[in-house]
């Protein structure tokens, strides 16, 4: 007889056993083949934890770590950790073939003769490890670091910023300490460094001057290393500041009826032509919003200009000549200038709304607003501040100062409150160290800087680093100092 005949899609197991032999191989010797001491444990639980990523080069190259924990289920047993260092999982064939001589020839560099690595990707990673070391990102289990000196720390990427504390700045004496000038790559920006700002949102600077040169510099208080650096040739700039966000710089002097406009983004910069009847733009500002500046003309006139295309939209008209423009908000604005009397205008109706006498004041030459609209402070060409507070202001035809501050005995150039609105900053460019502090709302001048030491010589241009984590001061001896307020966070 016929052996029966199986039916098709049966299960047979002799026969799924006998294929999984021809695909997978005999299982059964897997065990026997490996090492003695590890055949134990293989039947215990084994649990993996990714222990550390760390950029170990600008190439963006990433080494795993893991660690292999093998755990007893014994709970009174010791337990075994084992760690193994596995490969990269990616590497890029041309980071080889790079020495440091080939590298440092193609950067027009010379190359120290004592120099030990050979393969420029590890001298890369050497520099980037001496500087920055492990940055506290890529650790995963770290533990939250409370100490509040916090000077060796690094700043992030420029575009990711610390949140600043929120303690309120003690009186009396302020933690501050000297780091490398802003601009100590170049110092070339002019005799006069006039203008310097910090980004609103990344931690870089631009620092110009009247050798008509501007530079931008990242900022982080050991190499400030230079980013950009252009000359406009037979332009003196009298100001510099960011607009857009920070995606546009825009340039005056007050020796022309035009301006520059640099954009970060493509690196392109634009001649612009102002409009009629305005001479030059040495001294002008920026609406908070960004879409306005306010430019002070000649004869008491004030234009505003749109920041998009510079067209001139509307013209204020003061009656005696204008030396000094701040926004109290997008929709009000403050000026000042020869005389005793501020004038207080509404942007929509082109009106002025009202008008306050400046206490004591023959000539102001410089005036600001606080971040928070509480304060406005006027510093006048006799060398005195007043400080008021701005809703009595608003109301009083004659305010009474909340502060007045006669430490100084020149004409007062540069007024700057914090972000926090807790430091008010005071300079003279006709006198050395002519530079004070002033704590709010103590009313308290800091009595420890400057010291005898302290070297500024002739202030021109003060700003705070968006979260007060850094000072900047230039002068009129080509350098712009930064100095680290240790209170607050880091940028």
């Amino acid at each position: 007889m016929f052996p029966r005949k199986r039916k098709l899609g049966s299960y047979d197991p002799e026969e799924e056993a006998r294929l999984e032999r021809i695909i997978f191989g005999d299982v059964s010797g897997v065990i026997d083949k490996l090492p003695e001491d590890h055949i134990e444990e293989a039947n215990k639980s084994t649990t993996v934890y990714l222990d550390e990523v760390n950029d170990e080069d600008n190439e963006g190259d990433v080494k795993f770590q893991i660690d292999i924990v093998s755990k007893s289920s014994d709970e009174n047993s010791d337990e075994d950790e084992q760690t193994e260092k596995k490969k990269r999982v990616w590497i890029d064939e041309d980071d080889e073939k790079y020495t440091v001589e080939t590298a440092f020839d193609i950067q027009n560099r010379k190359i120290s003769s004592q120099r030990p690595e050979k393969c420029y990707m590890d001298y890369l990673e050497k520099k980037y490890k001496h500087f920055v070391g492990n940055p506290k990102w890529a650790e995963i289990n770290r533990v939250p670091d409370n100490s509040d000196d916090i000077d060796n720390e690094i700043l992030k990427h420029s575009s990711h910023l610390e949140t600043p504390q929120l303690k309120d700045l003690p009186k009396g004496k302020i933690d501050i300490k000297a780091m490398k000038p802003i601009n100590q790559k170049t110092f070339s920006e002019g005799p006069k460094v006039s203008s310097l700002e910090f980004h609103p949102t990344s931690t870089l600077a631009l620092v110009a001057g009247s050798s008509g040169i501007l530079s931008l510099f990242q900022i982080d208080g050991i190499e400030n290393n230079k980013l950009y650096s252009t000359r406009y040739k037979h332009f003196p700039i009298s100001k510099a500041k960011f607009l857009k966000e920070g995606t546009e710089v825009i340039l005056g002097s007050q020796f022309y009826s035009y301006c520059h406009s640099y954009d970060l983004i493509s690196g392109k910069t634009h001649k612009i032509p102002l409009p009629s009847h305005i001479t030059n733009m040495k001294k002008y500002e920026v609406s908070p919003d960004g879409r306005l500046i306010a430019l002070c003309g000649r004869l008491g006139d004030i234009y505003l200009l749109t920041s998009s295309t510079k067209e001139l939209i509307g013209t204020l008209k003061m009656n005696t000549k204008c030396r000094t423009i701040s926004f109290i908000d997008n929709k009000k604005l403050v000026t000042h200038g020869d005389g005793h009397e501020m004038y207080i205008w509404d942007i929509n109706s082109r009106t002025c709304i009202h008008r306050a006498v400046d206490d004591g004041c023959l000539s102001c030459s410089v005036t600001a607003i606080s971040p928070n609209s509480q304060y406005l402070a006027t510093g006048s060409r006799e060398g005195i501040v007043n400080l008021y507070d701005l809703n009595k202001l608003l109301q009083a035809k004659y305010p009474v100062p909340l502060k007045i501050v006669s430490n100084f005995v020149t004409s007062i150039s540069a007024l700057k409150f914090n972000p926090t609105s807790e430091i008010l900053a005071m300079a003279s460019d006709k006198k050395a160290n002519a530079f004070r502090m002033l704590h709010l709302p103590s009313f308290n001048v800091f009595s420890n800087f400057p010291t005898f030491q302290t070297t500024i010589s002739m202030p021109c241009d003060i700003d705070f680093s968006p979260s007060s984590g850094y000072l900047g001061i230039s002068n009129l001896s080509y350098k712009a100092f930064l100095y680290r307020l240790k209170h607050y966070g880091n940028y």
